[in-house]
């Protein structure tokens, strides 16, 4: 295991369609309140972090509650509320965290209790020769700047509700059908936006399990394993194209074998250290799948050079 991250969840039996993914909505799935002053703070940062960029949107993600299994055991169970970005960043990547971790236990029993934990996706993109794909993320990221990740993002409550804010969403009457499908719909769309695939490439995305990512204070991750019918040299000629519609995101693209890894915390220690902590919980699902037999894969051992646009 890696310190930056943790397993929330994982796949046992076999990897999980939207058929098998179950989603629980209510209200008291969202954030806590804190007390006055700390929700203040909030409220100072994004106003500090607004007057530094005001291209900052404070879209609306879905909030992560609690991740079990389903009862027979093949399926997942999630238990989502709606939280907000503003939220995000005076929460999870306050640099005070480990503090409203504190009180979210103090006062509710539950360190996240108080925390966005807005969810992420990411995807474990394997091409048609047997490839896995790593972006490098832009200096202008805002979360793992200069870092390898896998291509992923955030479902998006406004494709469901519109561009409304978070507290005009009632979350009991959103769809769970809807909900489900798209968290499985949104990380087909930021492979396509983030790598310039087209969509009929792709085949269903099947879940592998929920990673924390333990450097902003444990927000959590759906991480997908997606198959691609294109070959890497194809996705690569894609990516170098640029006109994909999240290009700005990263610089360089690299294509490495399923043994390459499988192999990877023991035998690149350096490419490891430079991974994005959601990378790293992608992979570390991946292993854990390959390893208990829930997923079968030839491969080989070579991997290609990174490729800059």
């Amino acid at each position: 295991m890696d310190p930056d991250i943790s397993i929330i969840f994982q796949a046992t039996k076999h990897l999980i369609k939207q058929t098998d993914c179950h989603v629980f909505l209510e209200s008291d799935f969202n954030r806590r309140p804190l007390p006055n002053q700390l929700e203040e703070e909030i409220n100072n940062v994004w106003k500090i972090r607004q007057s530094k960029n005001m291209t900052l949107y404070n879209g609306t993600k879905f909030r992560v509650h609690a991740v079990f299994p389903s009862v027979d055991k093949k399926g997942v169970n999630l238990q989502l509320g709606v939280t907000c970005y503003r939220d995000f960043l005076g929460t999870n990547w306050s640099f005070r965290s480990q503090h409203l971790q504190t009180v979210g236990l103090a006062l509710f029993g539950n360190s996240q209790a108080c925390m966005s934990d807005p969810l992420g996706v990411g995807s474990l993109l394997l091409t048609s020769d047997q490839r896995i794909i790593l972006l490098k993320r832009s200096q202008n990221c805002a979360e793992a700047p200069g870092l390898w990740d896998i291509p992923g993002g955030h479902a998006e409550p406004q494709e469901l509700v519109g561009s409304v804010t978070m507290e005009k969403i009632d979350v009991e009457s959103m769809s769970p059908a809807a909900v489900v499908k798209e968290l499985y719909n949104s990380v087909v769309r930021e492979i396509r936006d983030e790598v310039n695939i087209p969509e009929d490439t792709l085949l269903e995305p099947e879940l592998m399990g929920v990673a924390s990512n333990l450097t902003s204070a444990g927000r959590p991750s759906l991480e997908f394993f997606v198959r691609c019918s294109l070959p890497s040299s194809k996705v690569l000629q894609l990516y170098l194209q640029g006109n994909q519609s999240e290009a700005d995101e990263s610089t360089h693209i690299q294509c490495l074998s399923v043994n390459d890894v499988l192999k990877l915390q023991e035998n690149n220690k350096q490419l490891w250290s430079l991974l994005a902590p959601s990378a790293k919980g992608c992979f570390i699902l991946f292993i854990n799948m390959v390893l208990n037999n829930v997923l079968t894969l030839n491969s080989n051992s070579s991997i290609t050079n990174s490729i800059e646009p």
